[in-house]
C-alpha cells in the first residue's frame, strides 16, 4: 500500500509540473510574441520619425539656399519665412528660421506620437564633408554652404535622440547630413559642352536631374552673367551628366552651374572655359 501511495504522490508531481511547464512555454511565447510585436511597433516608429527629421532638415537647407542664391526668384517659397525673421540673401537668418523650424517640428512629433510615449530631442552635429569637397570642410553651425568652386555643395547636419517609453525605447539616436554636392569636370567638358557630376547627401549618386531635379548654366559676359540655353541632357551613370549647349561659352570665360534636386537643395559651382591656343 505505501508503494501504490508513493506512486500516486509521484504522478501526481509529475502531472503538476507538466502542467506549470506548460503554462511557463505558454507565458514565454506570448511574451515573446508582445516582445516582436513591440518591436515592430518601435523600429516603424523610429523610421517614420527618423524620415521626417531629414525631410524638415532638407526642406530648411533648401529654403537657405534659395534665400541666398536668389530670394526674389523663389519669393514664392522663401516669403512664408520673413516673418519668423529671414532676411533676402542673408544665411545666418536662415539658420535661425531653420533651428525655429525644428523646435517645432520636434513639438508636433511628440504631440502626434504622444500615446507611444515619444520624447524627441535634436541637437546640431559636426560632420565632415572633405571627402565630397575633396578639401577639408565641416558642417558645424548647422549648415554649410561651400559654393563657387569647380567642387561645391550645401550641406545640413543634426542629431535626432529619440525615447519611446511605450515600447521600451530609450536612448536612440542617429546624426542626418542631408546635401547637394555638384562638381564640374573641366577635363571632360568644352565650349559647348559642360559635365558634372552630382551627388546627394553623404555622397549618393543622384540620377534624377532629368526628371525631378533642374539645372542651368550661366557665364560671365561684360561683369554679368548670361544664361546659355541647354540644347541635351544625357545621364552617363554613377551621377555623371553631360549637358550640350545650344551655343559655345566664350574661350577663357568664368561659367557656373546651378543645380536643383527635387527637394530644392541648390548649389552652384564654378570653373573656366579652356583657352583657345592663338593661331
Amino acid at each position: 500500500m505505501p508503494a501504490r501511495r508513493a506512486q500516486i504522490l509521484v504522478s501526481a508531481v509529475l502531472i503538476v509540473g507538466l502542467l506549470i511547464m506548460g503554462f511557463l512555454v505558454t507565458a514565454f511565447q506570448a511574451h515573446t510574441l508582445f516582445l516582436r510585436a513591440r518591436s515592430v511597433v518601435a523600429r516603424e516608429t523610429v523610421a517614420a520619425i527618423t524620415a521626417d527629421f531629414s525631410r524638415a532638415l532638407a526642406a530648411m537647407l533648401a529654403l537657405a539656399t534659395r534665400n541666398y542664391f536668389n530670394s526674389t526668384r523663389f519669393s514664392d517659397f522663401t516669403s512664408r519665412f520673413e516673418e519668423l525673421g529671414l532676411e533676402p540673401g542673408d544665411l545666418e537668418s536662415a539658420k535661425r528660421v531653420a533651428r525655429a523650424y525644428l523646435e517645432g517640428w520636434g513639438n508636433l512629433v511628440r504631440v502626434v506620437y504622444a500615446e507611444k510615449g515619444a520624447q524627441v530631442e535634436w541637437a546640431e552635429c559636426v560632420a565632415d564633408v572633405s571627402h565630397l569637397l575633396g578639401r577639408p570642410a565641416y558642417v558645424y553651425d548647422l549648415m554649410l554652404i561651400s559654393w563657387n568652386s569647380t567642387t561645391a555643395g550645401s550641406y545640413a547636419s543634426a542629431a535626432l535622440k529619440l525615447n519611446l517609453s511605450s515600447a521600451g525605447l530609450y536612448g536612440w539616436k542617429v546624426m542626418s547630413l542631408v546635401g547637394l554636392t555638384v562638381s564640374i569636370d573641366t577635363y571632360s567638358s568644352s565650349g559647348d559642352t559642360v559635365r558634372i557630376r552630382v551627388l546627394v547627401d553623404n555622397g549618393t549618386y543622384y540620377g534624377n536631374l532629368l526628371a525631378r531635379g533642374w539645372v542651368e548654366v550661366y557665364y560671365q559676359q561684360g561683369g554679368r552673367w548670361v544664361k546659355a540655353k541647354v540644347k541635351d541632357m544625357t545621364y552617363e551613370g554613377f551621377g555623371y551628366y553631360r549637358l550640350t549647349l545650344e551655343s559655345k561659352l566664350p574661350s577663357g570665360t568664368p561659367y557656373i552651374v546651378v543645380a536643383s534636386d527635387e527637394r530644392g537643395i541648390l548649389v552652384v559651382a564654378q570653373a573656366v572655359t579652356l583657352q583657345q591656343p592663338k593661331k
